[in-house]
């Protein structure tokens, strides 16, 4: 017996195999409607945990910061340069505020929501809950996951979930559909952070 065989024992961590959303329309669907309710409420924690105004302000001062430093490197004017190396302490400090503000709602969000999707999820969805055209590997199933799938154990049952190449794995759907909305959603609840580029 290896690890992933005794993980799997672990209560709730196993898949089901008959699951509430039998077909994959309705899992996905359902599935989907479930990460973009997980994007918002983390998008609404954000707002709650993170003074983004300062946030916005503190990146501005970076940027602008980083401009003038680059800047004075490529004039080679060393009074600026020395006088921007007196400011970069600040800056770092800044910049580590910058981090735990931004961690902090993460860490609030990605523990419960890791939890849900890996023990609670799986009882309800199976194993997989949408059909891909496009290959992304170790999110969908391939042949060889497939032909080893298919396989049957000594109860007569199949070994895995697998049926065809392109099935999406439960939280491979969940990373896809959450990645695609976070920013739509960021500018609907305005907890959207400018780039520093």
């Amino acid at each position: 017996m290896d690890f992933s065989d005794l993980l799997l024992q672990i209560g709730g961590v196993s898949y089901t195999k008959h699951p509430v959303f039998p077909d994959l329309v309705s899992s996905m669907l359902a599935a989907t409607l479930i990460a973009i309710c997980l994007n918002f409420a983390f998008a609404f924690l954000r707002k709650k945990t993170t003074d983004i105004d300062r946030l916005t302000k503190v990146m501005q001062e970076q940027k602008n910061f980083s401009r003038e430093y680059r800047d004075a490197i490529k004039k080679q004017d060393k009074e600026r340069i020395n006088e921007l190396k007196k400011k970069q302490a600040y800056m770092t400090k800044l910049g580590m505020e910058m981090q735990q503000q931004q961690m902090r709602p993460m860490l609030l969000y990605m523990i419960p929501s890791f939890m849900l999707w890996i023990l609670v999820f799986p009882a309800f969805f199976g194993s997989t809950v949408a059909l891909s055209p496009l290959h992304i590997p170790f999110v969908m199933c391939n042949e060889e996951n497939v032909k080893i799938d298919s396989t049957v154990d000594e109860n007569g049952e199949r070994k895995g979930a697998c049926n065809v190449p392109g099935e999406v794995f439960l939280w491979g759907w969940f990373l896809i559909t959450s990645l695609s909305t976070t920013g739509i959603i960021a500018k609907i609840t305005k907890t959207s952070l400018p780039s520093m580029t």
